[in-house]
């Protein structure tokens, strides 16, 4: 009769036999090294990191003009927080078809409200965008 087999250790038993085998100590070293490094990076983005930028786009409809997508940066300049940015110099295709941003890192939700009411109310606009960079 043959002899029964003895039951499988757990997964546990077989990982830590793993982990703890002397040929592999280097490889668990320097993995668990790694480890400690990605944590710690990840609390100091959290912690102490620099805040994210946020972003607001003023698209306009496909006839708008360039006379009233200068309309709009006229009719609303700066608003508290929410910081018109400065045309940009390049021609590219998409500076052409969004040439309006404003930062809005620093605006209150007020300045927000304030700004898009004003572009909203303008000719030619559909809305505004807005994106957050560096989460």
């Amino acid at each position: 009769m043959p002899r029964p087999r003895p039951p499988k250790p757990s997964a546990w038993v077989s990982t830590r036999r793993y982990l703890l085998d002397r040929r592999r100590r280097p490889a668990v070293v320097l993995g668990l090294i790694a480890l400690v490094g990605i944590v710690v990076f990840g609390v100091y983005a959290v912690v102490d990191g620099p805040p994210p930028t946020v972003e607001a786009v003023v698209v306009f409809k496909a006839e708008t003009t360039d006379a009233q997508k200068e309309a709009v940066r006229a009719a609303c300049p700066t608003v508290g927080g929410a910081i018109q940015e400065p045309r940009d110099d390049n021609n590219l295709a998409s500076t052409r078809a969004y040439p309006l941003r404003y930062n809005l890192t620093t605006a209150s939700s007020s300045d927000r409200a304030k700004l898009f009411e004003c572009v909203q109310a303008q000719a030619g606009v559909i809305g505004i965008t807005t994106e957050t960079q560096g989460q």
